[in-house]
């Protein structure tokens, strides 16, 4: 935003970077060719018609019934052949839009985890759903074009034969629709631009505020939120007056193009009537055939419009489909016994400038319940992303056993990896299928039976009317925070993790609920190396060893009782804080 307006910059794409969008893509090369014959056979036909009438007017009412026969069917031969060419078109944008839409979400579910935080969710469906639909139009308007280039040669070519002083005043109007096109092609990119970025950035905004209702309306922000709303669709009004300006442009040029077509073949027609050059009826072949050019210009300069707008949009495109990929080169499975895993030097940054992680020295060991300790900011969540692989350490390595972790399969390794965070995220479908989500093998009702009631979701589960088949709402909004946590627990337990992050995941839960996740999460890590960021006096010192985080380095680590010995230890500080809170609180 500048002040209260929204900033845009343009962009634009190569025909290599185009190619290497469709590589892969299946080509409607069968429609493509359609629309180019059905555009020949719509010129042909417009010859015939225009040579019609010139006869007609020469024959003086004495015309065939042989020529009034072909001048009917070529009017159903234009008719057809400009349906063909929009069915066609249409076709084939569908086939190459559904390859592209298809081919950019394969992307986007394997790039890398950096590039969900630089260019947001929201953003990237907006390629997905807006801008593969310009895009894909791109090649077929290209046919198009390339069919109005032969159709204009054509009717140059008649013209020429019919008569050289009109046809050479004719040819005005190509260098005209040349130097007009460009401007028009011009001012369509830019402003196509600008309403893709206003409509892509107006889509991030609505899905982030309307996932955050709750939010807004529990700090009283509606009216905040009401007039950023407004400004963003004040920008897509201003677009959309900009749009309607430039089809009032292109009506114009039409208009423009159609008043020189009757100039240009009746003036000189006249004198060279006069004179005994020409007949009235090649006057008004020409004045047919100034028609048909000059439309065929003005299709020019609206397709050259097109272009530069699905340009635009595909640079966008293109650019998700160059974000580099989650190593998804195949490595060594983790068919081996649980290890120790270990940070050997680990720095890292999600910026390049402000480090996170420095130097990080610790070990998780295998079969034990670690928890890990800090204060807001110390990188805790950061330990668990590179512990579930998001994101690889920019310095350092992370060890499985002896084996640096990223010789390991991507998949396999997750597989073995299993978080649950605070209010972890259900999807739109039914119970069963969140569950099982992920679990790749069919899950039969005793299986799900018995995880369900081990993660505490079977008693209020089968209380509902439809059982594990209740749909879920989005973000699980019909049930509780509690019941929401244990269904994600009853999830991880199905897909049989070896080791387990646990990222506050009791975290904002009211007693009842609390306890229940609690016991949930003690089925869930008997058997399992378990890791959890530790808030609670209780579930450090249920743990077996603790690492304690400061400012991105690990400050101690060991047997808790080992780390509360340290006399500066942050862990320390923390217990005797809340152990003085406490007596506070009984002596109240």
């Amino acid at each position: 935003m500048k002040g209260n307006r929204i900033t845009y910059h343009s962009e634009k794409s190569t025909l290599r970077g185009y190619l290497g969008a469709l590589k892969g893509v299946q080509m409607p090369w069968i429609f493509l060719l359609l629309i180019f014959a059905a555009s020949l056979a719509s010129t042909y036909a417009g010859l015939n018609i225009s040579f019609f009438t010139g006869d007609m007017v020469d024959a003086l009412g004495n015309v065939p019934i042989a020529r009034l026969l072909k001048y009917a069917l070529s009017y159903g031969a234009m008719g057809l052949s400009a349906a063909g060419i929009v069915v066609f078109s249409s076709l084939a944008s569908e086939r190459i839009n559904l390859g592209l839409r298809t081919k950019l979400w394969r992307k986007i579910m394997h790039t890398r985890q950096s590039c969900y935080d630089r260019d947001g969710g929201e953003s990237l469906v907006s390629r997905v759903t807006a801008d593969c639909d310009f895009a894909s139009k791109l090649l077929t308007t290209i046919a198009t074009t390339l069919s109005l280039c032969v159709s204009l040669g054509i009717y140059v070519k008649r013209m020429y034969k019919l008569n050289v002083t009109i046809a050479n005043a004719m040819m005005i109007l190509i260098p005209i629709s040349v130097l007009v096109g460009w401007g028009y092609a011009r001012l369509r990119f830019l402003i196509a631009q600008k309403s893709q970025t206003m409509l892509a950035r107006t889509t991030t905004y609505l899905v982030e505020r309307t996932r955050s209702i709750t939010l807004i309306k529990t700090s009283n922000a509606q009216a905040e939120e009401i007039r950023n709303g407004q400004e963003h669709f004040r920008e897509q009004y201003y677009m959309q007056i900009k749009t309607g300006l430039m089809d009032v442009l292109y009506s114009c040029m039409q208009t423009a193009f159609r008043i020189l077509g009757i100039f240009v073949p009746f003036a000189l027609g006249a004198s060279l009537v006069s004179q005994g050059v020409i007949s009235v009826g090649i006057v008004i072949v020409f004045y047919t055939l100034a028609g048909t050019v000059g439309t065929t210009a003005t299709n020019f300069i609206n397709n050259a419009g097109t272009i530069r707008q699905a340009n635009g949009a595909l640079t966008r495109v293109i650019s998700t489909l160059e974000q580099p990929d989650e190593d998804q080169v195949e490595g060594r499975m983790m068919d081996e016994p649980d290890q120790d895993i270990t940070f050997r030097e680990v720095s890292f940054s999600y910026d390049e400038k402000k480090p996170v992680l420095t130097g990080v020295n610790c070990v998780i060991p295998k079969n034990k319940v670690t928890a890990i300790v800090g204060a807001n900011g110390s990188g805790k969540s950061t330990i668990f992303k590179l512990l579930d692989r998001l994101y690889e350490p920019r310095e350092g390595v992370l060890m499985f056993g002896d084996t640096d972790a990223s010789q390991y399969d991507l998949h396999a390794w997750r597989k073995t990896f299993c978080l649950v965070a605070q209010g972890s995220p259900l999807m739109e479908g039914t119970v069963r299928e969140n569950i099982c989500y992920g679990c790749q093998r069919t899950v039969s009702q005793e299986e799900l039976v018995k995880v369900a009631k081990q993660a505490r979701v079977y008693n209020f589960v089968s209380a509902l009317p439809e059982g594990f088949d209740t749909r879920v709402a989005p973000g699980g909004t019909n049930f509780s925070g509690g019941q929401r946590q244990c269904i994600a627990i009853a999830r991880a337990i199905m897909n049989n993790p070896d080791y387990l992050l646990l990222d506050e995941a009791t975290s904002n839960l009211d007693a009842h609920s609390e306890r229940m996740v609690m016991e949930a999460l003690e089925e869930l890590m008997r058997g399992r190396t378990t890791v959890i960021i530790a808030h609670s006096l209780t579930a450090i010192r249920s743990a077996d060893h603790v690492i304690v985080l400061r400012d991105g380095k690990v400050e101690n680590s060991g047997a808790p009782a080992e780390v509360l010995q340290a006399a500066d230890s942050y862990l320390k500080k923390v217990m005797n804080r809340r152990t003085a809170d406490i007596q506070s609180e009984v002596q109240a």
